[in-house]
């Protein structure tokens, strides 16, 4: 049987990967902030420092995992 995880699945997921980093990212202003307005003022910074690109896929991104961890 083939393995099918993260790491070694056909959707592969290296640590050193820039998607790699923005989901570890993503998944880290979820544990870390409990509501959206803890959120939204994390991503206000966020486009001060790397600007409005960086920003609006973080944020789009973060709002698809709230929605997800909202419907369970």
């Amino acid at each position: 049987m083939k393995c099918s995880c993260e790491q070694c699945g056909e959707d592969k997921k290296y640590s050193w990967s820039q998607q790699y980093r923005h989901e570890c990212e993503v998944k880290e202003i979820m544990r870390r902030f409990g509501t959206k307005e803890q959120i939204k003022a994390y991503l206000e910074k966020i486009k001060e420092k790397r600007g409005f690109d960086s920003y609006k896929k973080l944020r789009d991104d973060v709002a698809k995992e709230w929605k997800k961890s909202r419907n369970n």
